[in-house]
């Protein structure tokens, strides 16, 4: 009897840890949850009005009617919730009107510790816990600089790609830990 209540009760316990692990997982909060297309339901390509609409208030470009200079950018901070992102727009023809153009956000920053991505990789992480959680991805390690031409010895940086080019998270670091986080995109203008 002990041999035959021994099995079954691993299976009972391993069985109840699954289903937990499975109510964790979808109980998890996915308000900040970072991946390749942004934080939460703020992604890269949004335009303005749907940013707007997210966030139910007007986003503060800093320059919105620059028609003289003919600026093609801005950028803007916006507060999702609890945290504070930075985003950058880039100007978009509309092809739905003569001379129509809407904005669309390009690439997001933060340094909020509540964002982090489904392998629990945000602000404080190690270069090491990155590797380790996208070890199926193209990493980039690159050095960074204390100078515009000084090499830093404790600033660096790693891009995780799914490929050569295109959506990317970038986590920028400083004496091995992850201070600020970038989500947008890679393009090679040398090809």
């Amino acid at each position: 009897m002990r041999k035959l209540l021994l099995p079954v009760l691993i299976f009972f316990v391993a069985c109840n840890s699954k289903q937990g692990d499975k109510r964790i997982e979808k109980n998890e909060n996915t308000d900040y949850l970072v991946t390749l297309e942004g934080i939460g339901p703020v992604k890269t390509e949004m335009t303005q009005q749907e940013l707007e609409k997210l966030l139910n208030n007007k986003v503060p470009l800093t320059n919105p009617t620059d028609t003289v200079s003919g600026s093609w950018q801005d950028s803007a901070t916006i507060h999702y919730k609890e945290v504070e992102i930075k985003l950058d727009f880039v100007r978009t023809y509309a092809y739905t009107a003569k001379d129509s153009f809407h904005m669309r956000v390009t690439r997001m920053t933060t340094n909020s510790e509540l964002c982090k991505t489904i392998g629990g990789v945000g602000i404080g992480s190690s270069k090491q816990k990155i590797i380790d959680a996208f070890d199926d991805y193209l990493l980039f390690l690159e050095p960074g600089y204390d100078t515009d031409t000084l090499l830093s010895k404790t600033l660096y940086s790693v891009k995780v790609r799914e490929s050569r080019e295109g959506p990317q998270i970038v986590f920028y670091l400083k004496n091995n830990k992850v201070y600020s986080i970038e989500v947008g995109s890679f393009f090679d203008d040398a090809e």
